[in-house]
């Protein structure tokens, strides 16, 4: 994620289910944020994330009124720092973040690092640039994708797992099945639970992995996430 676009539609969708399924299953969240810096991943002059729809209230204010309120002060660029989610109340108190910049260098020390940084948390989301690894990416843009195994790893320290997936210039519902087939290739049924899609331009795909002794619960909060954001649906 780049700070630059903190508090855009995107980042809405993405704090209102964390925020859900924290006060439904009383888990405590740790962030990672794939931390990038456009100057080093990106082109110059792309500016993918600047997008804002929620801030005219109406079907967005429903599914988290509080929220909606607290993304206002990102309005101000000046005030588009990761140090605000927390100082804001954004995220619940007890929220445990991680914010090294991803490494293009080292990247297995800074995966561990994460590791150890959300050791005590419940559930562990992941928030790159794009989403999960693809074969095209390079070493420059390698830091804008979250790696499959890192999710796993995750996984099998006994966190449930949250990761997004931009779903750019595709069908999302086939790109949705393309990964969770991939996620359930490696990791079994555990990921077979429904993916969440927040109709936002571009779509932004939720793909959830828990331990089987979660799943049905994790599965309802989805659901009914899903039922109270206007803005969300689930592939099932």
């Amino acid at each position: 994620m780049q700070e630059r676009y903190l508090g855009d539609s995107h980042d809405f969708l993405k704090y209102a289910l964390l925020r859900h399924l924290n006060a439904s299953l009383g888990v405590r969240l740790g962030i990672n944020w794939y931390l990038t810096k456009p100057e080093v991943v990106d082109r110059p002059g792309n500016n993918d994330g600047e997008k804002r729809h929620h801030l005219k209230g109406g079907i967005w204010h429903t599914t988290d009124p509080d929220l909606l309120q607290g993304l206002r002060g990102f309005e101000d660029q000046a005030a588009r720092s990761l140090a605000n989610i927390a100082a804001w109340g954004l995220l619940p108190p007890d929220t445990a973040y991680f914010a090294d910049e991803v490494s293009a260098i080292d990247r297995s020390g800074w995966h561990r690092r994460s590791l150890d940084a959300l050791a005590s948390t419940d559930l562990v989301f992941l928030d790159p640039d794009n989403g999960f690894e693809v074969q095209s990416m390079t070493r420059r843009t390698a830091p804008k994708y979250a790696l499959f195994s890192e999710a796993q790893q995750h996984l099998a320290a006994g966190r449930v797992v949250v990761a997004i997936q931009f779903a750019r210039q595709c069908d999302p519902v086939v790109r949705a099945h393309l990964i969770r087939s991939e996620l359930e290739g490696r990791c079994g049924s555990i990921a077979r639970l429904p993916v969440v899609r927040g109709r936002v331009a571009p779509n932004i795909l939720f793909f959830t992995l828990a331990p089987p002794s979660g799943s049905n619960a994790i599965s309802e909060a989805l659901e009914a996430f899903a039922s109270k954001c206007g803005k969300a649906d689930l592939i099932a």
